[in-house]
């Protein structure tokens, strides 16, 4: 029997999977995902629970770090593999949401050359969204298509932190609000909840599981991550092996 080699399946993949990844992110450009649910994986969990490095894992980004509320917009993050020795490159731009579209959609399409360059841009992009907003952040969503040979074919959403107490100036508004976001991602059926958890904080108090448990109940589309191994205090440890191995709070994927 005939071995398959990378070959073999880099063109099984472009011949029959390709033409479906291509369809689902013209639909997108369309905004049909405003009224059906698309295949994508929304990265979920608490402010300054470790998403940008998940992300910039995932990706090869980086994306914007802090404290607090850092991400305070969606962000869409279309990844597609390219051929060998092609060089990297994305676009970014603003979506706006059916409710706030105004004489179109935005059309100003910005070109970035490198990883580092497009972090600045999410930050100007992000500003932009959301400096006229009541509470400092956006529902409207920033786009990014990434074109790169060592990226995998992925759709990512990264959404800001779960918001537990407004901060000094900020209004208590945004609790809901953000709330409202993300539970709006969270009900789509078509979306994996990438659910992600500090290793230095009592599992039992990461809210994202108990959320994603609500809408996904039997398990089928939420898995786990476990960030900031290095952070876990002495006699911490065996906690830590336990969810790891999938004994507190067991996830059916893990």
């Amino acid at each position: 029997m005939a071995s398959t080699t990378s070959a073999d399946l880099t063109a099984a993949h472009e011949q029959n999977v390709r033409p479906w990844l291509d369809l689902i992110d013209t639909l997108r450009a369309q905004g049909v995902h405003e009224d059906l649910p698309l295949p994508q994986i929304a990265v979920m969990g608490d402010q300054s629970s470790g998403k940008s490095s998940v992300l910039e894992a995932l990706s090869g980004v980086p994306f914007p770090r802090g404290t607090g509320l850092v991400t305070r917009c969606p962000t869409q993050l279309l990844m597609k593999r390219s051929a060998p020795g092609t060089s990297w490159k994305a676009t970014a731009s603003i979506s706006r949401s059916q409710a706030n579209r105004r004489g179109g959609a935005d059309t100003q399409t910005r070109s970035v050359a490198s990883p580092g360059q497009l972090t600045d841009v999410i930050v100007k992009l992000t500003d932009a969204l959301t400096a006229s907003q009541p509470y400092g952040f956006s529902q409207d969503a920033i786009v990014i298509h990434v074109t790169a040979p060592d990226v995998p074919d992925l759709t990512l959403i990264d959404l800001p932190g779960i918001v537990r107490t407004s901060t000094s100036g900020q209004d208590s508004s945004v609790i809901q609000e953000v709330n409202n976001l993300i539970n709006s991602y969270l009900i789509q059926e078509r979306t994996i909840i990438l659910a992600v958890l500090p290793a230095n904080q009592d599992i039992a108090t990461c809210d994202i599981l108990e959320r994603a448990a609500q809408v996904d109940p039997t398990g089928e589309r939420t898995i786990g991550v476990l960030t900031k191994p290095d952070l876990v205090g002495p006699g911490s440890e065996d906690e830590v092996i336990a969810v790891l191995n999938n004994v507190s709070k067991p996830l059916k994927l893990g």
